[in-house]
This record gives C-alpha cells, structure tokens and sequence, in this order.
C-alpha cells in the first residue's frame, strides 16, 4: 500500500517545519563568548586588538567595532551584508586575515549569525590577542630520561658531545697544560688566580686523580661560595640601595647577600634553596637563614617616592605595579627561565602564556609589601614584610587605571607539570608564596632543573646549552645539544639537587680541559657551539679587581657582614655617592662585598662591563673598548696596586732584578718569563723600576684572558 500525502498537508508540514526551527533559533542565540570571541581573538585581535589598530579598526570591545570614539565602524548591527567585518572575512574579494587562513565557511556563518541577531555583544568584555599555541615547545615537554650514548670516553657528558663532533667530522682539541688548567679552574670555582705555590704543587703531582683532587678543594674552599654567588646576584639584581630618585641606602640587605653565599658554601640543595628565597620566613619562621633567604623578593630596585612621598594615588599605583612587577619577573626569570613580564600588557606575542596568568602571579605576592624586618636571634633584614593581600584584576593594556577582570593567585597554565591554583582572595599572603615555591620546584617541573643546568653550563663554558639562559621561551635559543641537557638536568635531580655535583661532573669532562687555542674545527664550527676547544674569556669586573689585588698581596679576605663603602655619603633629597679610590685594607676586601649603588655605579668596574643592577642578568656583556685599556693602565687604583705588587716581590727576593722578573711573572701570570721575555724585562726594571714592569704585566693580554 502506498502512502499518499496531499500537497496541502506538505506545504503546512514544511511551515511547520520551517516554524519549529525559527522557534529553535529564537531559543539559541550565538553566544558571543563561546562562538564568536574565539574567532574573533584567532584570526583578528592580533592585528585589530588592544596594542594594534590597523587601518583604525578596533575589535577590543563592541563600541570600537561600532566605530565610536574615533574608530572605523565594521558593524551594522542586524545587517551583515553591510557590515565591513563580514565582508573583509568571506566572498571573493575577502581581505582578511592578512596572515594565516581564512574563516571556514561555518566560522563565517557564525558571524553571519550574530550579526543578523544584533551583534549583541556584553560591554563588560574586552577581547584580547590569542593565546600563542606554543605547548609543544621543546622547554615545556617533560624532561626525558636519556641514555648516555656508547663512547669510548667513561665521562657522560663527553659522550654526548662526541656524537654531535663526529657527525661534522670533528674531535675535541688536545688537553690544556696543567699550568693553563689549574688558572682556568681557579678563575671560575673560586674568582681568583692560584698561588704560585699552588702552579707548583699541581704541576709536580704525579697522581691520576691530582686534577680531581684540585676540583674538590676548590669546591670546598670558602671561596667558591664568594665567586658563584656573584652569578646568582647578577640575577636577583641585588644593591645595597633603592635606586631610582631617591636612591638611599639599605643598611641591612647585606644578609641575605652573605645567605647565598653561605649556602653555595654548604652545598644547600637547589629546591630547597628556591623554596626558602620565595617562602622561607613561612616554612621555617624560626630559622633565621630561611628568614633572610627572602631577601631575594626585595633584592631588586625600589621606588621610595612612588610608595610613600607622592601624594598622587594614581602615582602610588603605577609605583606598586612596578613593585609587584619586579617581583613576579625576577622569581620566575631566575628559575624557569621565561619572559613573563612580556605578558604585563597583552597576552605573551611568542609563548602560550595569557595575560591573565601574568596577574595570577601578582596575586601571589599581593600582600608582600618590602621594608626592614626583624630576624630571629636579632639583627634585621630589608625583605619582605606581610601585608593584608588586596584582590588583583588584570589590567587592560599594564594601564592601573583600566582594571579589568579578577584573578586568584596562580601559575602558569602552559608548564602543565601540576594545577597551578595556589587558593583564592582569603588564602595568607605566605601561604601563597609556599604554593608557588612548591610549584617551581616540583619535580615535574619541565623548566627548573633545565634552567639551572643551563646556568651553570653557561659559567662553566661561557656560553650555554641553551645560549639565552633566561629565555627558554620562543624567543630564545634552541639547545645545541638537547639529550645533554635532558641528562644533565635528570642527573641534578637524582643527584639531590646538589650544584656541587654538577659542577664537578662539568670540570672534570674532557671538553672542559682541552685547550682554547686551537682552530682545527674553525671551518666547520666557527662559533664553537659544538666544542671542539675551550672558550677563552675575559676575566668579569669583580674578578679582574680581585686578581690585582690578589696579585699585590693586599687582598683582605675577610668574610660577611656589612659591604665596604668605597664612596664618600651625602645625605640629600637625592643622596650624593662619590666613589673614592681603594687605598686602603678596609676597601680591599673581594668585590662581592662591596657596598653596591645603583644610581652611581663604580667606575673602574663599570668600565670592565659590570653591569646595572637596575636589571636582571643572566649573561654579562664583554665589550673591548680603549677605555678599558685606559683605565688598566693609569687608573689611580691600578697605578697603587702596581706600587704595593713591586714592594711585595722587594720583600720576597730583594734586589735582584732577575729574581724580581721572575716572581713578577709568577705572581701575576702564574708562570715564569721565558728567556725572551726576560730579555726585555730586565730594561724596563734597571731603567723605570720595578713597578713599572708590575703596571706592564697587569695590562697584558695573559692577566685578564682566561685561556
């Protein structure tokens, strides 16, 4: 039997039909949030959002898109075929997006949709760039357990470099002199040249171990927590004063200055001493070590009128915004190495970090305001003082006047190693930090124990793994090897987090011995990213003072407390620093306790490339200007410790010109003159004296390269 329907009842079936769905329409409007901002933030915001306007267009919110305020209008509600946004997106003629694909036809049709329905658009939301999807980035994967290729090296980490040598044909340079290798050891584990005594001692010694014994002393030496915790400080930016206009002293920073010390000293595991710089004074309350860690918050510059002289509330603001700034920057820089405050205005342009991830951050030290704080057992500490946490709302464009939705304290959302939630508004202020520091050391962390390798490495070798070791990010730099650097970064963690196993698996490989002087693989790998010899360096600014004064015999190796005060002091509304020259055993203390100034920087060092503790750095700048030749040469600081050098070999050998050469050479180069070069000496000591040689031999080349 066949069914027979009347074209009467079709056509009232169709309107019934047609009518159902009009009524399903009606019922489903296009949510904005859900559809049409996620098109519009993919494919329009990077060009037409909150930091660019091309063309005057503006899709931040509905009333730009509207063209109020001096905007070209791209929406006429109700009319999509008279709206310009619909047809730079979709026909023939369609324009946009100028970079990456264009609208599908649904996404099109969404927008179509919303148009026609009356571009109803909340005035509350402000739509931002996308989000880079940047989560299969190599530094945000986890950390992977890598074998050691077979070679024939015992030595793991020649083994990995080997691979990558013998792809281009290449093999490490011949192992350096022992003279040449004790220098380049002591210089970097310690900041300073090694005795004559010491030259002698190593180069007699016919142990097999005799390197490795030279490497565990120099590790335990006292000294070896003076020259790396100068690397740690470079990244905290730390001073002895506040910087900016105002740039008066801090009597009492210096503690936490001698806490990096101490703790490089006793070998402190790196997680717990990341865990005590961020939240110390929480973990431990009565421990006055973990108290001062926190120094660390406060190390960096601090604007006193801002805070507490201008009467401006708006002032007052920007001035807590910078604050609450550099203390999201530097903890997150230091330890996992990405461009975090690149997202205090916009979503992050190269990482998969949102804005909002930037002031959940903020919100974690919302309540840590800096100031002097009393320590256990006594004594104070410039660091971080508690405060009642105010709420924290992402700010469109940085601008503190244009707050806009509210965050709770967080970390980032692209490390996906463990929720990054650290609570709400009600959570204390150390509670949060705790959350924080625990999430950064956690061992899934894909970055922490990266980084840090990487640091290490970059000191060790002078340039790292990873050449931007404070920008594992997009921006950065690839790693020249990456299974090394996965087994490097596993190795510290099984290891316990110990920086003294690292440091002496890295000097002991052979890479770290061969010799610098070499140019077999300079065809090949002229940038010697691959390590076919060692990199030759100049000595940094603190170490090339520490070395004169080392070599003259005036060095005061007095440990702690109070930094020396090489300036005479003003007090004004911008206190006055006037630096004067060391001449004394007061002011001849190593560089690391210097009393350090930001607004007035040191000149000698600062002409050595020391750099701005305004700024956090994590690889120094070695410039080679005339200037620095100037100075070495006539600097009234140089000229005085080549008088105390001579007088020091006059006591030690007496009048003979020859003994005195030779002790010069000695003392400074960590070697004897060959015949030639006491040929030459002998003049210059019986015609202009011997400090004259000693003002010489300081200018050389040999003095301040490291080879």
């Amino acid at each position: 039997m066949k069914l027979r329907i009347s074209k009467t009842k079709l056509r009232w079936g169709v309107l019934l039909l047609g009518a159902s769905t009009g009524q399903m329409k009606a019922e489903a409007p296009v949510d904005f949030a859900k559809e049409v901002a996620p098109i519009l933030t993919a494919h329009c915001t990077e060009c037409h959002g909150p930091n660019v306007q091309k063309d005057k267009v503006s899709l931040q919110r509905r009333t730009h898109a509207l063209g109020v305020e001096g905007w070209r209008k791209v929406i006429e509600p109700g009319q999509p075929d008279r709206s310009r946004l619909l047809a730079m997106v979709s026909g023939p003629e369609a324009e946009m997006p100028k970079n990456g694909a264009r609208l599908s036809e649904a996404e099109v049709g969404t927008l179509r949709r919303w148009v026609e329905e009356g571009a109803p658009w909340p005035e509350d939301h402000l739509l931002k760039e996308k989000v880079q999807d940047g989560r299969d980035w190599w530094s945000l994967q986890p950390v992977k357990a890598v074998a050691v290729p077979p070679a024939r090296d015992a030595h793991p980490v020649d083994a990995f470099l080997r691979v990558r040598l013998h792809e281009q044909g290449l093999d490490f340079s011949p192992p350096a002199d022992r003279r040449t290798l004790i220098r380049r050891l002591s210089f970097d584990l310690l900041g300073l040249p090694p005795s004559p005594e010491d030259v002698l001692m190593f180069e007699s010694d016919a142990s097999p171990h005799a390197y490795e014994k030279l490497v565990d002393r120099y590790l335990a030496s006292p000294r070896y927590g003076e020259r790396w915790a100068r690397h740690w400080l470079d990244i905290a930016h730390y001073a002895d004063t506040h910087g900016f206009e105002r740039d008066q002293k801090r009597e009492h920073a210096w503690p936490y200055r001698d806490y990096v010390i101490q703790a490089f000293n006793r070998d402190l595991p790196y997680d717990q001493f990341v865990r005590q710089q961020i939240a110390g004074d929480v973990l431990a309350p009565a421990d006055r070590d973990a108290v001062i860690a926190t120094g660390f918050l406060a190390a960096g510059p601090w604007d006193k009128v801002g805070h507490d002289e201008t009467p401006s509330p708006v002032l007052k603001r920007a001035a807590r915004a910078d604050d609450l700034d550099d203390m999201v920057t530097q903890v997150i820089t230091a330890t996992m190495g990405l461009t975090i405050n690149c997202a205090r205005c916009h979503n992050h342009k190269l990482d998969p970090i949102p804005q909002s991830d930037y002031y959940r951050l903020w919100a974690v030290f919302a309540g840590t305001q800096r100031g002097e704080r009393p320590l256990p057992a006594g004594g104070k500490l410039y660091g971080p003082v508690a405060r009642t946490a105010a709420p924290v709302q992402v700010l469109v464009r940085g601008n503190t006047e244009s707050p806009a939705e509210p965050v709770t304290p967080g970390g980032l959302s692209c490390s996906g190693h463990a929720v990054p939630d650290f609570g709400n508004d009600e959570t204390p202020e150390g509670e949060r930090r705790r959350l924080l520091a625990e999430w950064i050391v956690h061992p899934a962390n894909p970055l922490t124990a990266r980084v840090l390798v990487n640091r290490l490495w970059h000191h060790h070798f002078g340039r790292g793994l990873v050449d931007t070791p404070s920008d594992f990010g997009r921006g950065g730099g690839a790693p020249s090897h990456p299974e090394l650097l996965d087994w490097l970064a596993g190795e510290f963690q099984h290891g316990g987090w110990s920086l003294k196993h690292l440091h002496r698996l890295l000097v002991t490989s052979s890479a770290y011995q061969q010799q610098s002087d070499t140019v077999q693989g300079a065809s090949v790998d002229a940038s010697n990213r691959l390590l076919w010899r060692m990199n030759p360096r100049r000595l940094d600014a603190e170490s090339l003072r520490d070395a004169v004064l080392a070599a003259s015999g005036c060095l005061n190796s007095d440990m702690g407390g109070p930094g020396y005060q090489d300036f005479t002091y003003q007090e004004a509304y911008a206190p006055i620093y006037r630096h004067v020259t060391a001449d004394r055993p007061g002011l001849w203390r190593r560089s690391i306790y210097r009393f350090i100034v930001r607004t007035t920087p040191q000149r000698f060092l600062s002409t050595m490339d020391c750099p701005d503790p305004a700024n956090l750095t994590p690889a120094r700048l070695t410039t080679t200007t005339a200037l620095q030749a100037l100075s070495l040469l006539n600097n009234e600081f140089m000229l005085q410790q080549a008088g105390h050098l001579a007088h020091r070999i006059e006591r030690c050998v007496g009048a003979s010109s020859a003994n005195q050469v030779r002790l010069a050479f000695e003392l400074v180069l960590q070697r004897p003159p060959d015949a030639g070069e006491l040929a030459l000496a002998l003049p210059v000591v019986g015609k202009d004296g011997l400090s004259q040689l000693c003002r010489l031999l300081l200018n050389a080349n040999e003095f301040v390269l490291v080879d």
